[in-house]
This record gives structure tokens, C-alpha cells and sequence, in this order.
């Protein structure tokens, strides 16, 4: 088993809901059996404000040659001048079998909490089909799609209210092995099926870099859109983030 410590260094907060991108998560190696990886990361500001901020995040994944299950829980808290300000909460699991080699069928569920953004549960669980192509040695492209029925629970000025949607999710992946770095490209598209004014999408790029044998830096950068957005967030939203990750 592979354990690897991460610290992070965020520019802007995900907003409540977003979509996920999983891609990196898959971490698909030809070795069977289990791997796991486990971030962690802190953040410590004084003098005019007093913030601390602490993020964990758990990774394991288990294959064989026709199937695989992979999971991750994300935990962060984070206190302002002594208050509590913001509590997050994330996992996913998702089940994949391989029917062919290019062609694959997958089972997921999904749960995340974010009371400090209005967020007061979102649970989904969903299936879909996803196809690979081979473009090089070191090139590969994914396409996928699928539904998901969603419960979201949020809050707004007159108290709390649940919906239930179910959407389509659509996905295309790039991922290339340059000489010294790796480059990730995801897009993502999630329309409501009961409302189709309702729509989500997200573009994700990355690269990694190694550093060292055991360190890596990852730059990423990403938008997301939301036609009907919790209240008091923005239609888009733009995030950029930086990355170290020490392996041992």
C-alpha cells in the first residue's frame, strides 16, 4: 500500500454543489489489489486575523483484470478569530466493471455537506458507461455519459428547502504524458432532465510536474457555470490552485 502526504495551497474556495471532476482520482496502475493515498493539509494565519484552516482527504482504490472500486473522503474545518467559519464534508465511491477493453460500466453515489455555503446535504446516487481510446503511446482520451438522481437540501433567507433532480452527465477527458510533466484536460456538462433551463458545467486543465524522485507540483486551473445557482453565489465561477505532493 502507497500512503502519500500532500500540502495545498488553494486560491479560491469550489462552491457548494459543484461537479466534481474524478479524473484524477481514478489513478488507474496495471497492479492488482489495493492503493491508497492520504492528503493532508494546513493553514495557519495571525496578527490581524487569526484563521486556521486544516483539510484532510483519504484515496483507496482496489482492481483486478474485469472490475474495480474506488473511494475518497474529504474533511476540512476552518476557524476565524476563534469562530467556526466553514465545515466541509465529501465522499464518493464508485464501482466500475470492464466489459471490453475500450468500453466500461459504472455504478457511483455520492454525498457532501457545506452548511457554511447554504449547503446542507447533497446526496445522488447514479450509473453510466465510459469509453477509452488509445491516441499514442502516451496519449489517451475518455468519453462518458450517464444520469444521476440527485437530493440537494439548502438554505436561503426564508429557511430550508429540498429538491430532487435527476441529470444527465456528460464528460470528455484528455490526459497526455508530456517529456517532463503530465497534462489533464476535463469537461463536464450536467443538464437537469427535469429542468432543462437548469445546467452545470465544468473545464478543468492541470499539469504535474516532478520536482524530485518523491515531489511533485501540480498547477491547476478551472470554471465552472451554474444557470441556477444557491443564492448569493455567482452564475460562473473561476479557481486556481497550487500543489505539493511528497511521496514515501
Amino acid at each position: 500500500m502507497r500512503i502519500l502526504t500532500a500540502v495545498l495551497c488553494t486560491a479560491l474556495a469550489v462552491p457548494a454543489a459543484a461537479i466534481t471532476n474524478i479524473e484524477e482520482k481514478r489513478g488507474v496502475k496495471d497492479e492488482d489489489g489495493w492503493k491508497s493515498r492520504l492528503e493532508l493539509g494546513f493553514d495557519l494565519e495571525s496578527g490581524n486575523t487569526d484563521q486556521r484552516e486544516w483539510s484532510i482527504a483519504a484515496n483507496t482504490a482496489w482492481q483486478n483484470r474485469t472490475d474495480r472500486f474506488f473511494a475518497w473522503l474529504d474533511r476540512s474545518y476552518e476557524s476565524t478569530n476563534g469562530t467556526k467559519s466553514d465545515d466541509n464534508t465529501f465522499f464518493h465511491g464508485r464501482f466500475v466493471h470492464n466489459h471490453l477493453a475500450e468500453w466500461s460500466q459504472e455504478a457511483f453515489a455520492q454525498y457532501e455537506r457545506d452548511p457554511f455555503d447554504a449547503l446542507m446535504y447533497r446526496a445522488l446516487v447514479g450509473t453510466g458507461v465510459r469509453h477509452g481510446v488509445r491516441l499514442s503511446a502516451d496519449g489517451r482520451w475518455y468519453q462518458g455519459i450517464g444520469l444521476f438522481h440527485e437530493q440537494v437540501r439548502e438554505q436561503d433567507g426564508e429557511g430550508e428547502y429540498t429538491n430532487q433532480l435527476t441529470r444527465a452527465n456528460l464528460y470528455t477527458h484528455l490526459q497526455w504524458q508530456l517529456a517532463h510533466s503530465l497534462l489533464q484536460t476535463t469537461l463536464y456538462f450536467q443538464p437537469s432532465i427535469d429542468e432543462p433551463s437548469d445546467q452545470r458545467a465544468l473545464l478543468q486543465m492541470s499539469v504535474t510536474m516532478p520536482m524530485s524522485a518523491s515531489m511533485d507540483l501540480k498547477w491547476l486551473w478551472q470554471s465552472s457555470w451554474d444557470t441556477e445557482p444557491p443564492e448569493g453565489t455567482e452564475y460562473q465561477n473561476h479557481q486556481t490552485q497550487l500543489r505539493f505532493v511528497v511521496r514515501f
